[in-house]
């Protein structure tokens, strides 16, 4: 009896870690560059015992609609590749998120992060008209007398990780899992990794796969609820046939 209990106590807790998962994709459907994710229960295969199991979360990489938004400071990341901002505490996080905004000190920004560059952050001065190439450098335009200057003023650092290497965040925000162990490795720039301006990379999240699949987590909870209160009440019967039979 204790066992039953106990198995449909650790189902309900890894569904709810499901929907906790779920519920993150579904309220980032709209966040540019976003990541699906999704939990596997993995099971120890020299063991036998069934508690011994755990939960492993796991990304879909695959890439979002591109979307042409004709704004100079919006770009997709390709071949694999990840920018890289400087979260609130001062690490380096990555994200396909290239909704690039101007804060009022004039540094490039995501998510109210400041974008790395190889050379740090990164300013951008008022009124300049830019461009960013596909390499990454961002330059200033300037036209006088018909013609045209170009000043570099900083370059994107971009990098490239295998799957595996990545981990997410609370924050949304993904990081290089040796670092997770109080390491601060840098990551060095990859150079044959390009990018497209004017062009956002929509979430990748599919709402109607997350939406079936949270239904079915609710029920399959239920279900586990009921079957945890059917079998308390038996055990009471149980003990007062016991206590009547003494």
């Amino acid at each position: 009896m204790d066992n039953t209990i106990y198995q449909s106590m650790k189902a309900a807790v890894r569904l709810l870690e499901n929907q906790n998962t779920i519920s993150n994709n579904l309220a980032n459907i709209s966040t540019n560059g976003f990541k699906e994710a999704f939990n596997l229960i993995i099971k120890d295969k020299n063991i036998n015992n069934l508690y011994k199991t755990q939960t492993q979360k796991y990304y879909n990489f695959s890439e979002g609609i591109l979307t042409n938004t004709q704004r100079k400071l919006d770009l997709v990341v390709k071949n694999n590749g990840w920018l890289v901002i400087k979260d609130n505490n001062g690490k380096e996080a990555y994200t396909k998120n290239g909704h690039l905004q101007i804060n009022a000190k004039g540094k490039i920004t995501i998510q109210n992060c400041n974008v790395v560059g190889l050379k740090g952050d990164i300013k951008i001065p008022n009124n300049a008209n830019i461009k960013i190439m596909s390499d990454g450098t961002i330059k200033t335009i300037q036209e006088k007398e018909k013609n045209i200057f170009e000043k570099e003023i900083g370059s994107l650092k971009l990098v490239h990780f295998k799957k595996n290497d990545l981990i997410q965040k609370n924050n949304g925000l993904f990081y290089y899992k040796n670092n997770i162990l109080n390491k601060n490795i840098k990551i060095p720039h990859d150079k044959t990794i390009r990018i497209q301006s004017e062009i956002l990379e929509a979430s990748n999240v599919n709402p109607t796969k997350n939406m079936v699949d949270m239904i079915s987590n609710a029920r399959q909870f239920e279900m586990n609820m009921k079957m945890i209160s059917m079998y308390d009440q038996n055990e009471e019967h149980a003990n007062q046939l016991f206590n009547v039979n003494n």
